[in-house]
């Protein structure tokens, strides 16, 4: 069916109500037969979306095949499935033929560890079906957001605390973690990508309008980049001689991490309140950490240290420093939000 545009005249019916009527063709498609119920969804840009109330109700589930043949690696298959995934596909086939084994495994571990609700309702020698049984309903964006942002900051927290007490077995429990928090992403990037393709779900994901999926997109990006940078920071831990680090160094990198984590936790409260306000103190703050990563490398390059520490904190510096841009730029987002045209 085309998706050119066609006019159509309104009318005037018993003296005050406006008809007009709909293309046939798309009629059809969607199952509308006379008598049938059209929901009229007024649009901020002034636009009506029209959606068909049985045809919403009647809408089945979407499933896609993926031949595992094709493959040259696991990867390249968890990569594919993920796609599947995150636009949207409730059933996802998998034909595995020769490499089931391998594959079989591989694809397990990647749904337990980095998909939300996903599960495998059908398997035989050659062939695995899983399903998406988690309705966006179940679990909105703002929720799967909002806990997104509490892991991220936790292990970013965790990560500093064990820096400080040179805590090896609490830095690898922040790296286990960063899969939990890829999960939400996932989760959180297939339920928008959804609401762009059904606009009709997009109140129900707890968004205000289909402008605001990019911006949400953006912040969950931002989220899982936060996390990112504090499970490098935990990977970096093991590496460095604490021996000969100063403690005001480490006082400077903890000074850091404070408003980092500040900035961040300001951000989402702006974006949460759509306050201009509170978004531009978020901003304004990015220029200490700036200023205090300059002043803790001069240190670092002033102290004579083996070579491996040096590397070390100036990747934890870089990483404390891009959590506050990433805070700044949630902020951003959330001013951009805060406009409506």
């Amino acid at each position: 069916m085309k998706n050119s545009p066609q006019l159509r005249k309104v009318q005037l019916t018993g003296g005050s109500t406006y008809v007009v009527s709909l293309p046939k063709n798309w009629a059809k498609a969607v199952g509308i037969e006379p008598g049938d119920y059209v929901q009229l969804i007024p649009q901020r840009d002034m636009s009506l979306l029209i959606v068909p109330e049985e045809g919403r109700k009647k809408e089945g589930l979407s499933e896609i095949l993926i031949d595992v043949s094709l493959a040259e690696n696991p990867e390249d298959v968890a990569r594919e499935f993920i796609a599947c995934y995150l636009v949207g596909y409730d059933i996802i086939h998998l034909s595995l033929g020769k490499k089931a084994t391998d594959y079989r495994i591989h694809l397990k571990d990647v749904m337990r560890r980095k998909l939300v609700g996903v599960e495998i309702i059908d398997e035989s020698t050659n062939h695995m079906t899983a399903r998406c049984l988690i309705g966006h309903v179940d679990f909105p964006v703002k929720d799967a957001l909002n806990r997104m942002h509490i892991m991220a900051l936790s292990m970013h927290e965790d990560a500093i605390t064990a820096l400080k007490e040179r805590d090896v077995f609490l830095a690898r429990d922040v790296v286990q973690r960063d899969d939990e928090v890829d999960r939400l992403y996932f989760f959180v990037v297939r339920q928008l990508k959804m609401a762009t393709e059904k606009r009709f779900i997009v109140e129900e994901i707890g968004l205000s309008s289909l402008r605001d999926c990019l911006g949400y997109r953006l912040v969950a990006k931002s989220i899982e980049r936060i996390a990112d940078h504090a499970t490098r920071i935990a990977k970096t831990i093991p590496t460095m001689e604490y021996q000969s680090i100063p403690d005001n160094i480490i006082a400077l990198i903890i000074q850091m991490s404070v408003i980092s984590t500040d900035i961040c936790q300001n951000a989402m409260k702006a974006l949460y309140q759509l306050s201009v306000k509170k978004a531009n103190q978020a901003i304004q703050r990015t220029t200490q950490v700036i200023k205090l990563e300059e002043t803790a490398i001069k240190l670092i390059l002033e102290t004579k240290l083996h070579i491996t520490t040096v590397i070390g904190l100036r990747l934890i510096l870089e990483s404390i420093r891009r959590v506050a841009e990433y805070g700044a730029d949630m902020a951003e987002i959330a001013i951009n939000l805060t406009r409506k045209v």
